[in-house]
């Protein structure tokens, strides 16, 4: 929490913290009004250094909600390439013909900033 704090502060956004005390899973939430182009790429930086800085305290860059169009370009900070190619493997055996959810998991080399994301990005880590 200290470091999603001395993140807030270092690029001037508003994070609401809500988190599972008991078991460790943080939602930090990165407050912003999309309309402000002028703050997006803060949003986006302060986002990806509060999941490395999870990732660096032995964390995952998801809980229980798994990885979506924000994170999923994180995912080589938590899992190999070979594990990526045996997720992908499985992924294609039920979803063959990519119809559910395309684009989500795996990591797409499109940034979050490419998506409509609503009012906010949502930044959820496990610690």
């Amino acid at each position: 929490m200290k470091k999603v704090e001395v993140i807030s502060r270092k690029y001037n956004l508003p994070i609401a913290n809500v988190f599972h005390a008991g078991d460790g899973n943080l939602h930090p939430n990165i407050l912003f009004n999309p309309k402000d182009k002028s703050v997006v790429q803060n949003v986006l930086l302060a986002g990806e250094e509060i999941l490395r800085e999870c990732v660096a305290c032995g964390g995952a860059i998801s809980g229980e909600h798994g990885i979506g169009v924000e994170k999923n370009n994180l995912m080589p900070l938590i899992f190999s390439e070979d594990d990526l190619s045996v997720m992908k493997k499985v992924r294609e055996v039920f979803n063959p013909e990519n119809l559910c959810n395309p684009g989500k998991i795996f990591p797409t080399g499109k940034s979050c900033g490419e998506v409509p994301t609503g009012n906010y990005i949502k930044v959820a880590a496990w610690i």
